[in-house]
C-alpha cells in the first residue's frame, strides 16, 4: 500500500513538472498547437494610422441648395476664379455655366466648386475651383475639359491636376498619416471627366471596397471605383511625403454595350486550287471499244475454239 501511494505521488510530481513549461511556452499540453497571438501583438504599418477615420463619400449640392455663407465665400472668390480659368482659355463667363459645391470630409479648410457648361454635341467645358476657408492658401483652378477636349492630358492623370491637388494638400496640413481613402475619394470627385451636374443634394459614394497597397520607400497606392455622378476607376499613388506622384483613370458608366455581328471573312491573295484525288497507274480509257474480230459465242455443250 505504501509503494502504491509513493508511485501515485511521484506521478503527480512529474505531471506537474511537465505542465509548468507548457504554460510558460504557450503550448497546449498533449498537443503541438499554440494559441493564436492576440490582436494587440500583430504589427501594423504606421502609415495606416489615420485610415478609416473619415466617411468615404462626397456630398454634392447645386448652387440653389447652398447656404448663404458658402455663396458669399464663392462670390468673394469669383474674380480669382475668373482669372485662373482665363489662363486655361476655358471661356468662363461665356454662356450659361452650372455650378455645384463638393463637400469633402478630408478637406474641412477648403470649399470646392465644380463649373460645367454644356452646349450640346459634345461641346462640354468644366473645371474645379478650390477656395480656402481661412486666411491661409489661395484660389486654385483644376481644368478638366475645354469644349469637349482635355486641356493637356485627361484631368485625373494630368501633372497640372496633381500639382494643384498637392498644393491643396499642403494648405490643409493633413500630415504624413491622413485618411488615404477619404483623400482619394475627394481627388476623384474633383477631377472626374464623366461628371453630371446634380439637380438636388446627392452623395458620391464608392462602388465596392477600396484597395490599399503599401509600397517601398514609404509609397502607398489606393484603388477605388465611384458611381454617379462621377463613374470611373482611379488608382492614386502617394509618395513618402504624402503627396500624389502618379494616377491612373478609367471612365465607365455611360457606355452602351452591343453584341458583335458575325463578321464576313476577308480573303487576301489567290485562292488555293481545289484538291484532286491522285490516281495511281494508267488512266482508264474513255470512248468506244477498239475494233477487231468478234469472238463467236459458243454453242451449248461445245467448248470455245482457240484462235490461232
Amino acid at each position: 500500500m505504501i509503494r502504491i501511494l509513493f508511485r501515485l505521488t511521484l506521478l503527480a510530481v512529474v505531471t506537474a513538472g511537465t505542465a509548468l513549461p507548457a504554460q510558460n511556452t504557450g503550448e497546449i499540453p498533449g498537443t503541438k498547437v499554440r494559441p493564436a497571438p492576440r490582436e494587440e501583438n500583430v504589427p501594423t504599418d504606421p502609415r495606416l494610422a489615420g485610415e478609416g477615420s473619415l466617411p468615404l463619400h462626397v456630398a454634392v449640392q447645386p448652387w440653389a441648395s447652398m447656404g448663404q455663407a458658402e455663396k458669399d465665400l464663392a462670390a468673394r472668390a469669383s474674380a480669382s476664379i475668373r482669372e485662373q480659368a482665363k489662363l486655361y482659355e476655358l471661356g468662363f463667363g461665356e454662356g450659361a455655366w452650372q455650378q455645384s459645391e463638393l463637400d469633402c470630409p478630408a478637406f474641412p479648410q477648403h470649399m470646392f466648386l465644380r463649373f460645367t457648361r454644356d452646349r450640346g454635341a459634345g461641346d462640354v467645358s468644366m473645371f474645379t475651383a478650390s477656395i480656402p476657408r481661412g486666411g491661409q492658401g489661395r484660389v486654385r483652378v483644376i481644368p478638366i475639359l475645354r469644349s469637349g477636349y482635355s486641356v493637356i492630358l485627361p484631368a485625373p492623370e494630368s501633372k497640372v491636376t496633381i500639382a494643384a491637388f498637392n498644393q491643396i494638400l499642403g494648405e490643409e496640413h493633413l500630415g504624413a498619416k491622413p485618411d488615404w481613402s477619404a483623400v482619394s475619394v475627394c481627388y476623384a470627385a474633383l477631377t472626374s471627366e464623366r461628371w453630371k451636374e446634380a439637380q438636388s443634394l446627392v452623395e458620391l459614394v464608392m462602388v465596392g471596397s477600396q484597395t490599399l497597397q503599401l509600397q517601398q520607400h514609404g509609397a502607398l497606392s489606393v484603388a477605388l471605383e465611384l458611381a454617379e455622378p462621377a463613374p470611373g476607376r482611379w488608382v492614386i499613388v502617394y509618395g513618402g511625403s504624402a503627396r500624389v506622384v502618379s494616377t491612373e483613370y478609367t471612365p465607365f458608366g455611360d457606355l452602351t454595350w452591343r453584341p458583335l455581328l458575325n463578321p464576313t471573312p476577308e480573303v487576301h491573295g489567290k485562292p488555293l486550287p481545289s484538291p484532286q484525288t491522285e490516281v495511281q497507274g494508267r488512266p482508264v480509257p474513255v470512248g468506244a471499244a477498239p475494233s477487231g474480230k468478234q469472238v463467236p459465242a459458243p454453242s451449248s455443250g461445245e467448248a470455245p475454239k482457240r484462235q490461232q
